[in-house]
């Protein structure tokens, strides 16, 4: 077979297959050298889970995005900051990952660290664990940079970038007190 340019050459499209192989430059910023993954030991590389550690973590693309982020039983209240957002970059979020069901003692809140300028959008649907609140929470949709879980029993959170200044919420959040969206 005569040498081709990647461009050149035909496009598997929908017939793609896990076994089928991907030609991969592996450190290119580095020494770069040659190499082969199939396409479902790629999915699977980016697609594993992230076990979020009991402490304030800035989340990175390269790290977290694409990848279910579980968040642990938490030693004192802790920030998930975000980073500027990449229309289709998105994050998930559950947690928390304790053993029994009793409420976590400590609050999470997801910031996007920036003085207003990159800010949510979107509602979580709040589950009062007394089931006597259930309600949907909201952002105000122009500034609000925080988003806050006060003592949760349970969150599954997904963030979404829409452009560079909006990432884009949505979720559960089980509690006795409601979750909070602040500047």
């Amino acid at each position: 077979m005569a040498d081709k340019k990647i461009r050149a050459l035909t496009s598997l499209g929908t017939a793609t297959a896990r076994e089928d192989l991907v030609h991969v430059v592996d450190d290119p910023s580095g020494t770069p050298i040659n190499k082969k993954v199939t396409v479902g030991e790629m999915a699977n590389a980016l697609n594993a889970p992230v076990s979020l550690a009991d402490s304030d973590v800035t989340l990175t693309e390269a790290t977290h995005a694409g990848r279910l982020l579980i968040g642990n039983d938490l030693t004192a209240d802790r920030t998930l900051t975000l980073p500027t957002p990449i229309a289709g970059m998105e994050f998930r979020i559950v947690g928390p990952n304790i053993a029994s069901s009793a409420e976590d003692g400590h609050d999470l809140l997801i910031s996007c660290g920036t003085g207003n300028s990159i800010y949510f959008q979107g509602q979580v649907s709040f589950l009062d664990i007394d089931g006597d609140a259930n309600s949907v929470v909201g952002s105000d949709g122009n500034s609000n940079e925080v988003f806050q879980i006060n003592v949760p029993g349970h969150y599954d959170i997904t963030l979404v970038g829409v452009s560079s200044t909006v990432w884009r919420i949505s979720g559960i959040v089980s509690s006795d007190t409601a979750p909070t969206f602040a500047d």
